[in-house]
C-alpha cells in the first residue's frame, strides 16, 4: 500500500509543488518508508512509498526515466513483472531497479499505455507523465482493488490515492449530502458520488488521459461471459484448487517477510492453507 499523487496543468509551479507535498504528507501512513516529489513545470508527482520489492533507494517514486521525459507513481503490486522484465530485457530495456514499478516505465515507452495495461496483472493505481506529448495517464485495476480519485477545475487536474489528500491540498468542496445519504441508506458510498464535492472516483478498469486541458477515459476491459462448462464435480474441485493455489503463488513474492491475518473465515483459511501446501513458512496473525 503506497499513496500517490500529482498535479498537472497548473500554470504556478510553486502552488502545484506545494499541493503535491501536501497530499503526500496526508498519504504518509500509506508510505512509511520514504518519499518523494518531481516537477516538470506543467506538471507534479508525489509519492508515499510502503517497499514490498527492492528496499535500496534504486526503488524510490516518482521513478523518471534516465532521459527525464517519463515519470511514473504507483501504488500496488504487479504479479507478473518478472516476466515483463525479461520481455523488456530482450528488447533492449536496461533497469535500475528490482521493482515492479520500473515494469511500468519501461513497458510505457516500449509499448505505450494501452498495451502495457493489457499485460499486468496484479493491482494497481498508477500515474505516467509523458513530458515530450504533455500527456497525464491514471489508471486503475480491473476490479478496482486499488483507489484512485481525481478533481478537475478548469483545464487543471489533481489525483490522489484519497479524498482526505485531495481535501487537504484544497482541491475539493464540502460534504456531499447525497454522498451521505447514500451511506445512511446502504451503508457505502457509490461509484458516482464521493464524500466530498468535487472528487471523482476512476472506475476500475479504465485509463484516464489529460492532453492540455482535455479529459477523455476509456474502458480497457471487461468481463468476459461465462462459458458452459462441462466438467464433474471432482474435476471442478480440482480445478479451482489448481488456480487457487497459482493465485496465492503469484502473491507470495517479495522481498520482505510475508505474513496472513486471519479472519477466522473461510477465505484466509484457504489462503493459509495454500500458502502451507506451496511449502512456504509464513507467520499468520489473528485479531
Amino acid at each position: 500500500m503506497c499513496g500517490i499523487a500529482g498535479v498537472v496543468g497548473s500554470s504556478d509551479e510553486a502552488f502545484a509543488k506545494e499541493a503535491a507535498g501536501r497530499m503526500a504528507d496526508a498519504l504518509a501512513r500509506r508510505g512509511p518508508d520514504g518519499g518523494g516529489i518531481w516537477s516538470w513545470g506543467k506538471a507534479v508527482l508525489s509519492h508515499r512509498r510502503l517497499a514490498i520489492f527492492d528496499l535500496s533507494e534504486a526503488g524510490r517514486q516518482p521513478m523518471v526515466s534516465a532521459d527525464g521525459n517519463t515519470g511514473v507513481v504507483f501504488n500496488g503490486a504487479i504479479y507478473n513483472f518478472l516476466e515483463l522484465r525479461k520481455e523488456l530485457e530482450s528488447d533492449g530495456c536496461e533497469f535500475r531497479s528490482n521493482t515492479d514499478t520500473e515494469v511500468l516505465l519501461h513497458g510505457y515507452r516500449r509499448w505505450g499505455v494501452d498495451r502495457l495495461v493489457a499485460k499486468l496483472r496484479g493491482m494497481f493505481a498508477f500515474g505516467i507523465w509523458d513530458e515530450p506529448s504533455r500527456k497525464l495517464y491514471l489508471v486503475r485495476d480491473r476490479l478496482g482493488v486499488k483507489p484512485l480519485v481525481f478533481s478537475v477545475q478548469g483545464g487543471r487536474i489533481a489525483f490522489a490515492s484519497t479524498v482526505r489528500a485531495l481535501k487537504r491540498a484544497g482541491f475539493l468542496g464540502d460534504l456531499d449530502e447525497r454522498a451521505i445519504l447514500d451511506y445512511l441508506q446502504v451503508g457505502f458510498i457509490c461509484d458516482d458520488y464521493s464524500i466530498y464535492r468535487g472528487a471523482r472516483k476512476l472506475p476500475p478498469a479504465s485509463i484516464l488521459e489529460w492532453d492540455d486541458g482535455k479529459i477523455s477515459i476509456r474502458t480497457y476491459w471487461s468481463s468476459p461471459p461465462a462459458a458452459p462448462l462441462f466438467l464433474s464435480f471432482e474435476e471442478s474441485v480440482e480445478a479451482v484448487e489448481e488456480r487457487l493455489l497459482r493465485a496465492v503463488e503469484m502473491r507470495l513474492h517479495a522481498d520482505v517477510s510475508i505474513g496472513i491475518l486471519l479472519s477466522g473465515g473461510i477465505d484466509s483459511g484457504l489462503i493459509c492453507w495454500a500458502a502451507a501446501k506451496l511449502g512456504r513458512n509464513i507467520t499468520a496473525y489473528t485479531i
